[in-house]
């Protein structure tokens, strides 16, 4: 009787333990979804702010008048120019 009664403690003593641990998986869990939400969000968020001043500095950029751009272009071919003429002279 005696050991009936000490197997009948154990499992009774056991079957809250093994409840709780049930209820801390599921509260673990839902910590740690939650921690990766919140994580994704702020990313995203971070994210389109870095997208946003990017496309905002493009977009506000002064536009190039077509004589900036001939000058500059004229600038490189005088320089390609300069270039290969040392190339030659070195050979």
């Amino acid at each position: 009787m005696k050991t009936i009664k000490l197997i009948v403690l154990l499992i009774a003593m056991g079957l809250p333990f093994n409840g709780s641990s049930q209820i801390l998986k599921k509260l673990t869990k839902r910590a740690e979804r939650a921690a990766e939400r919140t994580i994704e969000r702020r990313v995203d968020r971070e994210a389109q702010k870095t997208t946003d001043r990017v496309l905002d500095s493009v977009i506000d950029a002064p536009k190039k008048s077509k004589e900036q751009r001939k000058k500059e272009r004229k600038a490189r071919k005088e320089e390609e120019v300069i270039i290969e003429n040392d190339s030659i002279s070195r050979s």
